[in-house]
């Protein structure tokens, strides 16, 4: 006993050197960023939309799901609030092995969700300049919509969003306090553009199809009869996963940065307040479309993909540089994703490092106290993977299926937290824990199921692209444990021993 601790000792640091100087609104603007509730209401719900589908009150109900996970990273996170978050749950109440292989394969699942949020900012500004520029009959505008700015344009799209992806890098690594500024700026930004797109909405609602005629005309989009119902409860059930994978479920990004955390409440409201602020920033808009324009109206356009909540909201402007306001703050949300990217995806590396998983040389600091070399490897990594929708045309298809990797890494976390609510006695935690699994579950079948998840095909056979990419994920975690653990057992050091403390702090 007293050699596991000598050695203990010996490999687990007493400090990080992470400072405490993150607030409630750094953090909760991280779990907002984390959920991407303005993309939501872009072309990452609508034009999945089903017959009978009410989106605002799926959005609802998928929040209300999803709460009992949201109190139990709350539980969690009050409790151990360490650097790395659900890594450090997982691998300490779990199990060391399996929580060290999935935190591996759950953090190097981000940089396909960065890469693909930096690829399609193309979109939003094809989106902002189209619209405007057709809406005010500007030809520039139009063509550089259509020539320059346009995912055809791989290319530029990767040089784009290289350039602004090595910009929020540079800005972390020369002043790190800078890169959660940065991520709350946009995050206020994205937020105020979006409240503004909202009351723009609202006062439209009573002249709304007047008003969107020259939309409508302009894009040469049909508005369709629609004999369907306009509420269905299975149909609404039915759009609940794809609210979940992309925004309700994603809870990683204020635990990973826990140990920074300079108070309390940041410590326990940060999440409940993301997840809220989600809520209210997807539901609104989507009630409001349904109030102002009507089912039939919006399901009959919302398929087109142009039909939107952000093209509507700068179409019923009527004014330049609103249009131009609302149209700005949509691109801004991309960007707003890459910075809080940024910031989490350094945290677990640091944390993998700190515990001896990854080289030391990730946990070190540079002066101005950031983890360069961690910053340094999510650039890496991100270019990688934002390069596969150039080498291949349906690459990007494969990498939609980190959600039904993330879905098995919260059913290890929810198990983690009904071994931790049993040893202190905790029936609230324990409740979270099991109605999460219950939930978690359903999402599960869904990913197998839904071609959406990309692990299977229209036609119900296996997509090959999508599982081979989830194997390698997790067959990242094996070879990186096992190699360490092999390489540090020369040094005389047992690995699995890191997982007996709490570190990294």
């Amino acid at each position: 006993m007293v050699g596991i601790r000598i050695m203990t000792k010996l490999f687990v640091r007493e400090t990080s050197g992470l400072t405490k100087n993150v607030s409630l609104l750094d953090v909760t603007m991280l779990n907002v960023a984390n959920m991407g509730a303005g993309l939501a209401i872009f072309i990452g719900i609508s034009p999945y939309i089903v017959e009978g589908a009410v989106l605002w009150i799926a959005s609802l109900l998928t929040f209300l799901f999803t709460l009992p996970l949201v109190f139990l990273y709350t539980y969690f996170i009050s409790r151990i609030p360490r650097t790395g978050g659900d890594y450090i749950w997982l691998s300490r109440k779990l199990n060391g092995p399996l929580g060290a292989i999935m935190g591996v394969a759950l953090a190097f699942n981000m940089p396909p969700f960065f890469a693909l949020s930096a690829f399609f900012s193309v979109s939003a500004i094809n989106s902002v300049l189209l619209t405007i520029g057709t809406l005010n009959s500007q030809p520039y505008l139009v063509n550089l919509a259509n020539n320059v700015f346009t995912t055809s344009n791989a290319v530029l799209a990767y040089g784009l969003a290289a350039v602004a992806f090595l910009i929020i890098i540079l800005i972390n690594i020369l002043r790190p306090r800078w890169g959660y500024t940065l991520t709350s700026a946009l995050g206020m930004f994205s937020l105020l553009g979006t409240l503004v797109a909202i009351l723009v909405l609202t006062l439209n609602i009573s002249d709304f199809h007047t008003v969107i005629q020259p939309f409508i005309k302009d894009f040469n989009l049909t508005v369709q009869l629609y004999k369907g119902p306009t509420f269905s409860l299975s149909s609404t059930f039915y759009m609940i996963p794809y609210f979940a994978s992309f925004a309700y479920i994603w809870l990683y990004a204020g635990p990973a940065v826990a140990s920074e955390i300079k108070n309390k409440s940041g410590i326990r409201y940060n999440l409940i307040l993301g997840s809220l602020l989600t809520l209210i920033f997807i539901t609104v808009p989507f009630l409001l479309m349904d109030v102002a324009a009507g089912y039939g109206f919006n399901y009959s356009l919302y398929l087109s993909g142009t039909y939107n909540f952000w093209t509507v909201a700068i179409a019923l402007s009527r004014n330049y540089a609103l249009e131009w306001f609302i149209g700005i703050s949509l691109i801004a949300w991309e960007f707003f994703v890459m910075a809080f990217g940024v910031v989490v995806f350094a945290r677990y590396v640091f944390a993998f490092s700190f515990d001896r998983l990854f080289p030391e040389v990730f946990s070190r600091l540079n002066k101005q106290g950031s983890p360069a070399y961690a910053h340094l490897l999510d650039f890496v990594v991100t270019l990688v993977f934002l390069a596969v929708p150039i080498i291949s045309p349906n690459g990007y298809e494969a990498l939609y299926s980190y959600t039904p990797l993330a879905i098995a890494y919260l059913v290890l976390v929810s198990i983690a937290g009904i071994r931790q609510a049993l040893s202190e006695r905790n029936l609230g935690m324990l409740i979270s824990a099991l109605l999460s699994i219950g939930f978690l579950g359903f999402m599960g079948y869904e990913a197998f199921t839904n071609p959406y998840f990309g692990v299977i095909s229209d036609n119900g056979v296996p997509y090959w692209p999508g599982i081979a990419y989830i194997t390698s994920l997790i067959g990242l975690g094996v070879i990186t444990f096992v190699s360490s653990y092999y390489y540090r057992k020369k040094s005389g050091i047992d690995l699995r021993l890191v997982y007996k403390e709490i570190p990294p702090d």
